[in-house]
């Protein structure tokens, strides 16, 4: 069954494009170039810190005879890009940048190949500067085969999920923002904010469709108020009074008090919408709070930081083409190792001392650099980390895990269904019981062809 929604998903998947970073086309043949260099192909997200790594690999990454070849892309085409090449035993790629949710079935599928035997024949350097024990346990165990514990990609960055806010907006419009608000408080405290006529937005979200793009926040808007998507027989519970008042607080807060173009959103529009001193409240990753207190950043040294109701627990990790050459998988890997190591995140702190280059969310060590721990968002971090539960995710016992997604192969549709569903809401193109209706639709749909219910 899990098949044709995986067949729907690759035809979607063969129209997107691709924009090359470094302006050269990898070697597909899964060997070595012409002049004998091996070209290691990465699909990376187009994200600040990943971005950045993408700069600092290629001043200071030194491995002789290896080219780095970096594929930048938007999550929605990451993830539809990676997903067709590792289905279909494609070798442009050596490295794919992907997160707990594709682990989930990746590793079940054959699609990553299995870090272990690198793992364990690591250089004594490679295995200090790597330290896996300095690894928060749920950010690798994310990643592992849990029958085996064995590795299948390395976490590069991790993020919990809070509300980063304008102190002086707040201040201005006679406001305070509450150290645990509700999604009812951040209703009120946008709409007191939002400014018209001064050009100033109460606050923005994720609008643009997709499970990990407008999906993130609002999954954890459901759970903070009492819903879920399944009862523990794999019944579909999209049409309840508890989903309905989460779809009505995502759209009220949008519409009385958002951005322009609200479905346009990524989180990269986030977060140029916040650096201009000009929005309010932003909800979104741990991860992004380094943009806002960057040495360029407008508001920097303006920001406060408060816990969300209910959050999300992501990373962003690297794993290997299992059809890539064995020249290249030990290329591969090698750079991993760099790249997630704790003299990486040292290097970034010596680049940029404002934390927004550094990996955040992965290591206990980082939090207790005198360079780190001080910054305004680390203690924030470490306390929505420490508020999750990965695997009670809602109010009410539910059969599946996850806590912006849930962690079964076809959540991917039934989500990105669920988040166009709820763009055509916001606009008013559709009601809320035809939103509703064909989301319940599409959970429906999902038990079944998972085989989930009796």
């Amino acid at each position: 069954m899990k098949k044709r929604i995986l067949a729907a998903f690759l035809v979607t998947s063969m129209c997107m494009g691709l924009v090359a970073c470094s302006g050269s086309s990898s070697d597909s043949s899964g060997g070595s170039s012409s002049d004998g260099e091996i070209t290691v192909s990465i699909a990376a997200l187009n994200n600040p810190i990943i971005s950045n790594l993408v700069e600092l690999s290629q001043e200071y990454y030194e491995a002789e005879g290896v080219k780095l070849d970096f594929a930048v892309l938007p999550e929605n085409d990451l993830r539809e890009k990676a997903t067709l090449e590792a289905s279909t035993g494609g070798t442009t790629y050596d490295i794919y940048f992907t997160g707990p949710y594709e682990a989930n079935f990746w590793i079940q599928y054959g699609w990553a190949e299995n870090l272990q035997p690198y793992i364990d024949n690591m250089t004594d350097e490679q295995k200090e500067s790597l330290d896996l024990d300095d690894i928060f346990p749920a950010m690798l165990e994310s990643v592992s085969d849990p029958e085996t514990g064995d590795l299948y990609a390395l976490p590069f960055f991790g993020e919990a999920s809070f509300f980063m806010y304008n102190k002086e907006l707040l201040a201005n419009a006679g406001v305070e923002m509450p150290e645990n608000p509700t999604w009812e408080d951040i209703y009120n405290i946008a709409v007191a904010v939002n400014d018209d006529e001064a050009g100033i937005v109460g606050m923005t979200m994720r609008g643009a469709p997709g499970w990990g793009m407008s999906g993130a926040p609002f999954v954890t808007i459901v759970n903070a108020m009492g819903g879920k998507f399944y009862d523990m027989d794999w019944n579909a519970t999209v049409e309840t009074d508890e989903q309905r008042a989460a779809w009505e607080m995502y759209k009220n807060i949008l519409r009385d008090a958002g951005q322009d173009d609200i479905i346009t959103y990524t989180y990269n529009e986030c977060i140029s919408l916040m650096n201009t001193g000009k929005c309010g409240i932003w909800y979104d990753a741990t991860s992004n709070a380094p943009n806002l207190e960057a040495e360029d950043s407008p508001i920097k040294g303006k920001v406060g930081y408060a816990q969300s109701p209910a959050g999300w627990l992501w990373n962003w990790g690297m794993n290997i083409n299992p059809n890539s050459s064995d020249e290249k998988k030990q290329a591969a890997f090698d750079f991993m190792v760099w790249a997630c190591s704790k003299d990486y995140v040292d290097l970034s702190l010596k680049e940029d001392p404002s934390g927004a280059s550094t990996p955040s969310g992965i290591r206990a060590s980082t939090y207790e650099l005198d360079a780190y721990k001080d910054l305004p968002y680390a203690e924030p971090t470490l306390e929505a980390l420490s508020n999750l539960d990965f695997n009670h995710p809602c109010k009410d016992e539910v059969p599946y895990v996850g806590l912006q997604y849930i962690a079964i192969p076809e959540f991917q549709e039934a989500g990105d269904t669920m988040t166009e569903e709820l763009a055509a809401y916001v606009t008013d193109e559709i009601s809320l019981d035809e939103a509703l209706a064909a989301t319940q639709a599409a959970f429906e749909e999902a038990a079944e062809e998972g085989g989930y219910k009796e």
